[in-house]
């Protein structure tokens, strides 16, 4: 398994933000690189958990069952595991990458 170049990006554009606006705040240290981090994995994280459930079909019958309620609408609809299924890992990717560089500078932190 590889990792996609578009992830390597997006969590290279996160650490690069992220410390460009610590040293504009004049606040760096490994430990506040850290929390700046981390906060950007949890937003990567919660998306990508979200479409994970999605993608393993945990809501296909609920969704299912809301549509045979109301057969007023005979259009096909879009299952809840197919809107999941190609772009979690596009989510979950960053949200690795960017853990670990966050666990780094973490531990960078308590070496001092």
């Amino acid at each position: 398994m590889y990792l996609k170049k578009s992830s390597w990006l997006i969590s290279l554009a996160c650490t690069l933000f992220s410390v460009v606006r610590l040293l504009i705040l004049q606040k760096f240290s490994f430990s506040a690189l850290s929390d700046s981090l981390f906060l950007f994995t949890l937003l990567f994280l919660i998306v990508g958990g979200f479409l994970w459930v999605f993608a393993s079909g945990f809501f296909d019958l609920f969704q299912a069952s809301f549509k045979k309620r109301s057969q007023k609408s005979k259009t096909e609809y879009l299952k809840l595991s197919e809107v999941g299924r190609s772009s979690f890992r596009f989510w979950l990717e960053p949200a690795g990458i960017l853990l670990v560089l966050s666990l780094l500078s973490l531990l960078m932190a308590i070496r001092k």
